[in-house]
Protein backbone atom coordinates (compact mmCIF):
# COMPACT_ATOMS: atom_id res chain seq x y z
CA UNK A 1 0.00 0.00 0.00
CA UNK A 2 3.03 2.27 -0.32
CA UNK A 3 2.01 3.97 -3.61
CA UNK A 4 -1.73 4.10 -2.98
CA UNK A 5 -3.10 7.49 -1.96
CA UNK A 6 -6.39 7.50 -0.08
CA UNK A 7 -8.80 10.42 0.24
CA UNK A 8 -12.04 10.93 2.15
CA UNK A 9 -14.96 11.54 -0.25
CA UNK A 10 -16.93 13.41 2.44
CA UNK A 11 -14.49 15.86 4.09
CA UNK A 12 -11.61 15.51 1.58
CA UNK A 13 -9.13 14.64 4.32
CA UNK A 14 -6.15 12.40 3.73
CA UNK A 15 -5.52 11.21 7.29
CA UNK A 16 -6.90 7.82 8.19
CA UNK A 17 -6.58 4.87 10.51
CA UNK A 18 -6.40 1.26 9.42
CA UNK A 19 -8.06 -1.61 11.24
CA UNK A 20 -8.42 -5.24 10.22
CA UNK A 21 -11.92 -5.10 11.76
CA UNK A 22 -12.96 -2.56 9.09
CA UNK A 23 -11.83 -4.63 6.09
CA UNK A 24 -14.81 -5.36 3.83
CA UNK A 25 -15.40 -5.87 0.13
CA UNK A 26 -16.02 -2.13 -0.31
CA UNK A 27 -13.15 -1.17 2.05
CA UNK A 28 -10.31 -3.57 1.16
CA UNK A 29 -7.67 -1.55 3.04
CA UNK A 30 -9.72 -1.16 6.24
CA UNK A 31 -9.06 2.61 6.16
CA UNK A 32 -11.41 5.15 7.74
CA UNK A 33 -11.08 8.94 7.93
CA UNK A 34 -9.94 10.09 11.38
CA UNK A 35 -12.19 13.17 11.18
CA UNK A 36 -15.58 11.94 10.00
CA UNK A 37 -15.13 8.11 10.10
CA UNK A 38 -16.06 7.74 6.42
CA UNK A 39 -14.51 4.90 4.41
CA UNK A 40 -11.51 6.19 2.46
CA UNK A 41 -11.33 5.78 -1.32
CA UNK A 42 -8.37 5.62 -3.66
CA UNK A 43 -7.53 8.59 -5.85
CA UNK A 44 -8.78 6.71 -8.93
CA UNK A 45 -12.29 6.71 -7.42
CA UNK A 46 -11.96 10.24 -6.01
CA UNK A 47 -12.87 12.72 -8.71
CA UNK A 48 -14.53 16.10 -9.06
CA UNK A 49 -17.97 14.48 -9.19
CA UNK A 50 -17.64 13.35 -5.56
CA UNK A 51 -16.40 16.69 -4.27
CA UNK A 52 -18.74 19.06 -2.50
CA UNK A 53 -18.76 22.62 -3.84
CA UNK A 54 -16.67 25.08 -1.88
CA UNK A 55 -18.51 28.32 -1.14
CA UNK A 56 -17.01 31.49 -2.57
CA UNK A 57 -15.53 33.67 0.17
CA UNK A 58 -14.40 37.15 -0.81
CA UNK A 59 -11.15 38.36 0.64
CA UNK A 60 -12.04 41.52 2.60
CA UNK A 61 -9.16 43.85 3.27
CA UNK A 62 -8.91 47.22 4.95
CA UNK A 63 -9.39 48.94 1.56
CA UNK A 64 -12.90 47.42 1.30
CA UNK A 65 -14.06 48.88 4.62
CA UNK A 66 -15.59 52.35 4.31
Amino acid sequence: MSNIHLRCPKCHGSQYRVSHFDVTETNPYGAKCIFCKTVMVTNERYNLATMHPVPFVRNITASHIA
